[in-house]
């Protein structure tokens, strides 16, 4: 360890060195002797069916220290050190940060470098050495030599290594912030790796295992690497090549992330692999859902059947009853695992470790989590603010950071997480100025804390998969739906259903669902990165058709997040189609084609501009493109946000007659309201996109006759800003009644249970203005506005194009109504004001808006956007003159009256002030 030094080293040492007279004639030996030094030190044999063990290791249970003796030929080797957090943390189980590496001997020193991998040469002799003298590697750490081994190699202080200089080694902390209580929790040796782990108690105390591999690097081999191809999504190795001296782009050199599959036969047209691609299911996985999760991984055989593989992966379920497979480590870099957690998290990610220097997938795991199957009885409102923020770039975000009444991460949440989350936000710019923190990477991490932990122990720069998070809110919101069926014993179609209730859910609902989000994990672990426009190549009517129900993917890529799919009361035609992806899809087979075809890629790509092989990915969702959106769906994703609002709207209707059952707490009828009050922002989040949009392909020249770029047809856009101001602005669109406020209460515990601790009257006018302000915000941001001006000069101007003055007025006509009604002598009361209080509060925050664009000077904003503001704040100036009249001749409530009063006053103020700075 990094504070001790064993007893049998110690004396070694002074016998060696401090020990009595030494003659100057006699040689002193270099290192304490083996016997000595292995005193107390009990060899670990090699594990399960290995010959030999990679690094020999030597283990003292009572110290627990851990020798290891380097390999022959250890200086002319490179090796992965990989870790994995193996208990103590939600994630546990799930694979973390990694390091190509090789030793280097310095006198009784064994410095441990990184190799440089970024910047290489494949030119001619001279740009090699040139290269090789610039672009140095670079040395992690280093630790003593304690002695020379059996074999005469190097031994190193092993839990010195990897306990003590965790964090020189892969930049975190390792197993626990006191390594002197470092326990020994694993040592095993194989052929060609060791697998160690070390118990010790973490920060603030709590015991943690932290497990590292080291395996030989492969040399060689049959892989051949295969180039990347923008059009086609897969994880990269990218270097560059300072030997090419051709177009800059020729000297990036990207090989696609994938396994090295091989046909046994290659004579046949359909041939098992040589080596299959082979994963084990954890034994924590529940054996109720065992067969769901084979089912997801083995959806991608079909796609290699059509390139003339056969059962290119296998699936075993390890048995702790039975004893199947459990000699084998998941943390073992030989195996691929399919892992689950019980922490009540929503969450599922398949990393896999790729050699650096040819793309070759070596080993991947799946981590599944429990949480999301949980959260089909309950959603937590907290996450609203991740799904307003959706699609919005980090520009975007940062603008709100500096714009915080604009900002929905904190219009939507209660006033004390606001000040929490301000405060946050201030320490975070307080690092950020003493160079610790990355200020746009972490505002774009959306202050969402899992993606903030698993980016920690990941590494800032890991592609997180989020498909579980949001699958947990899809299920939440199916669990409105599903309460029918689960009361009448029916399918989805009404026809008697005798089918098993896994978890009080029916399995003909939860299983494929179950299936499709494994089978999206495991395309990460094929190398597939997500396709976020999958979901755009088919209609609502076609998705829900006899045609394609059972038969046909719903989407084009289990890659996308896809969200149920419910034909609300036949919306659609009479089919309820599939729920979730049963299979996956065209884009996925002529993925795997390019990634895994023994055939030629020139021929793969030939098909790029087929509809059905749209394709955009994480890298795209801040763009233009509102097709690149998680959890929308259809060719036309109005229809399916109407239709979920439509499922929203009943039920409303339905939850304190149906919802919440006879005995069951009402506190069941705020969580309800609150899972449809998520969808609605998700609909108005995900239809916003749609103003000033423009479709985005990938598409090269030569590949189909269409610009690279498409404005989005003027009608849709209007379609979508109606819809925002539809579902957003008027009182009808929350489906709030006095009856339902007075039932939505919370269940009060005292313990550490999942019990609200907030006021049991729900602040209906706060909730409601955080739904409204931030739909004004999904539209009147600078990257929006921006988008929509500067489409009009894309359009030539004999067509018809959605503008910023268009946008601007179809906000104030649909907010200010009432500043022109027709009283027609009608007097209003307190009790029945002439305008809301909703809307009072909407009409005040919007004024407050064309103030601040009017009176500042943002730069980030559109220029016209502020004479536009200011107009408007003229115009309604005129409009009050006529209504305050009314005021005063006593037909309008007080409520109306001093709100209006109100206006009046800031907006002559403010447009006072205009002329002065003007």
């Amino acid at each position: 360890m990094v504070t001790r030094m064993t007893t049998a080293v110690a004396t070694a040492l002074v016998g060696g060195v401090l020990a009595g007279p030494v003659a100057a004639q006699d040689k002193k030996p270099e290192f304490p002797p083996w016997d000595k030094v292995s005193d107390g030190y009990k060899k670990v044999d090699p594990s399960g069916d290995a010959t030999s063990s990679l690094y020999t290791l030597y283990v003292n249970k009572k110290t627990n220290d851990v020798l290891a003796e380097l390999p022959r030929g250890w200086d002319n080797q490179k090796y992965f050190v990989a870790v994995t957090q193996a208990s103590g943390g939600d994630f546990a189980g799930l694979q973390g940060p990694e390091r190509l590496v090789y030793w280097r001997r310095y006198d009784k020193l064994l410095a441990m470098l990184a190799p440089e991998l970024q910047t290489r040469s494949t030119g001619e002799p001279e740009s090699r050495s040139s290269v090789k003298r610039l672009f140095t590697d670079r040395v992690l750490l280093d630790v003593p030599i304690v002695a020379m081994g059996p074999s005469g190699q190097p031994v190193i202080d092993l839990d010195n290594l990897l306990v003590g200089k965790a964090r020189e080694l892969v930049g975190f902390g390792g197993g626990g912030g006191n390594p002197r209580l470092a326990r020994i929790a694993k040592a095993k040796g194989f052929n060609r790796n060791i697998e160690v782990a070390f118990e010790a108690p973490g920060f603030g105390g709590k015991l943690a295992t932290t497990h590292y591999s080291i395996s030989l690097v492969p040399k060689g081999g049959s892989y051949k690497p295969r180039v990347a191809d923008e059009r086609v999504g897969y994880f990269m190795t990218t270097y560059r090549d300072l030997g090419e001296y051709g177009p800059n782009e020729g000297k990036w050199k990207r090989y696609i992330h994938r396994w090295n599959l091989e046909k046994r036969d290659p004579k046949l047209k359909l041939s098992p692999p040589k080596e299959p691609i082979v994963f084990y299911v954890e034994h924590t996985a529940p054996v109720r859902y065992r067969r769901w999760i084979r089912a997801g991984v083995e959806y991608w055989n079909e796609a290699f059947r059509e390139i003339g593989f056969d059962n290119a992966i296998e699936v075993y379920y390890q048995d702790k009853s039975t004893g199947a497979h459990m000699e084998k480590d998941p943390e073992d870099v030989r195996y691929n695992f399919i892992r689950w957690l019980n922490n009540d998290i929503s969450t599922a990610i398949g990393p896999s470790r790729a050699h650096p220097m040819t793309g070759q997938i070596l080993d991947a795991d799946i981590v599944l989590t429990d949480g999301w199957i949980r959260a089909f009885w309950r959603w937590y409102n907290e996450d609203m603010p991740q799904v307003a923020m959706d699609g919005m770039t980090p520009e975007t975000m940062l603008w709100f950071e500096e714009n915080p009444d604009w900002d929905p991460r904190l219009l939507i949440r209660d006033p004390v997480d606001r000040e929490r989350i301000m405060l946050e936000r201030s320490h975070r710019r307080d690092l950020v100025a003493k160079g610790e923190a990355k200020l746009m990477t972490d505002v774009a991490m959306g202050e969402n804390p899992y993606m903030q932990q698993l980016s920690e122990w990941m590494g800032k720069d890991a592609q997180l998969c989020m498909a579980a998070d949001h699958l947990a809110f899809d299920m939440a919101f199916a669990s409105l739906m599903m309460t029918d069926f689960i009361e009448r014993g029916e399918d989805a179609d009404g026809n008697a259903d005798d089918a098993d209730l896994l978890d009080g859910i029916p399995e003909w609902f939860i299983g494929p669902m179950l299936a499709d989000l494994v089978c999206h994990e495991v395309g990460h672990t094929l190398g597939l990165r997500h396709n976020f426009k999958a979901s755009s190549i088919y209609t609502m009517d076609e998705i829900n058709s006899e045609e394609w129900k059972g038969k046909k993917a719903m989407t084009g890529s289990v890659m996308d997040y896809n969200p149920n799919n419910f034909n609300f009361k036949g919306m659609w035609g009479d089919t309820q189609g599939d729920y979730a992806m049963m299979m996956v899809g065209p884009y996925d087979k002529w993925a795997i084609e390019y990634g895994y075809t023994t055939g030629k890629l020139d021929k793969v790509l030939e098909r790029t501009a087929e509809p059905e092989l749209a394709y955009l990915t994480d890298d795209d969702t801040t763009g233009p493109d509102p097709y690149a959106r998680r959890y929308d769906l259809s060719k036309n994703p109005i229809e399916f946000a109407t239709n979920q609002m439509a499922v929203v709207e009943f039920q409303r209707d339905r939850i304190l007659s149906d919802i919440v059952k006879d005995g069951q707490s009402w506190s069941n009828a705020r969580r309800a309201y609150s899972v449809t009050l998520s969808q609605q922002m998700r609909m108005l989040s995900m239809m916003s996109n749609w103003i000033g949009g423009a479709h985005v392909s990938r598409a090269r020249k030569g590949d189909n006759d269409s610009a690279p770029l498409e404005v989005v047809d003027p009608e849709r856009q209007r379609e979508a800003l109606d819809f925002v101001i539809n579902k957003a602005f008027y009182d009808e669109a929350f489906g709030l009644t006095p009856e339902l406020l007075l039932h939505m209460t919370v269940d009060k515990w005292s313990d550490w249970s999942a019990g609200d601790r907030s006021d049991p009257t729900w602040p209906v006018h706060d909730r409601v203005m955080g739904i409204q302000a931030s739909a004004v915000s999904m539209v009147m941001n600078p990257t929006t506005l921006s988008r929509v001006y500067d489409n009009e000069f894309r359009t030539p101007s004999d067509q018809d194009a959605l503008t910023v003055a268009e946008v601007m007025n179809s906000f104030a006509e649909a907010i200010y109504t009432e500043l022109d009604a027709d009283l027609n002598g009608e007097t209003f009361t307190n009790r029945e004001p002439m305008i809301s209080s909703l809307r009072r509060n909407l009409q005040s925050q919007m004024t407050d808006r064309l103030i601040a664009l009017a009176t500042r000077d943002d730069r980030r904003m559109p220029r016209p956007l502020r004479t536009l503001a200011m107009d408007h704040l003229r115009r309604l100036d005129g409009r009050l003159e006529g209504v305050l009249e009314k005021a005063d001749d006593g037909q309008v409530d007080e409520y109306t009256a001093a709100h209006l009063r109100d206006l009046e006053v800031r907006i002559s103020k403010a447009l006072d002030a205009m002329y002065i700075i003007q």
